[in-house]
């Protein structure tokens, strides 16, 4: 993180919790993956994450994809990024 968003952040951290809360909103929005999101409101944002999270467990619970525990994954990352 740069010096200058290092005390941006020590400022925002001051503000209240309602205006820090609707300063992670617009920073929220702010980021798009190009994928078209930009355009979907909050809410529908959420139920949209909220419907992958939901296939992502059943496809665990139903055996369908096998979980990598954290100790392998990161040795695998250490291994490939050092």
């Amino acid at each position: 993180m740069s010096e200058a968003a290092k005390k941006l952040l020590a400022v925002l951290l001051e503000l209240p919790v309602a205006e820090r809360t609707a300063m992670r909103d617009a920073l929220t929005e702010s980021l798009t993956d190009g994928a078209g999101d930009e355009n979907l409101t909050r809410a529908e944002w959420e139920d949209a994450w909220a419907a992958e999270v939901n296939r992502r467990v059943a496809e665990l619970e139903s055996g369908a994809v096998e979980a990598i525990p954290h100790e392998e994954v990161m040795r695998r990352m250490k291994e490939k990024y050092g």
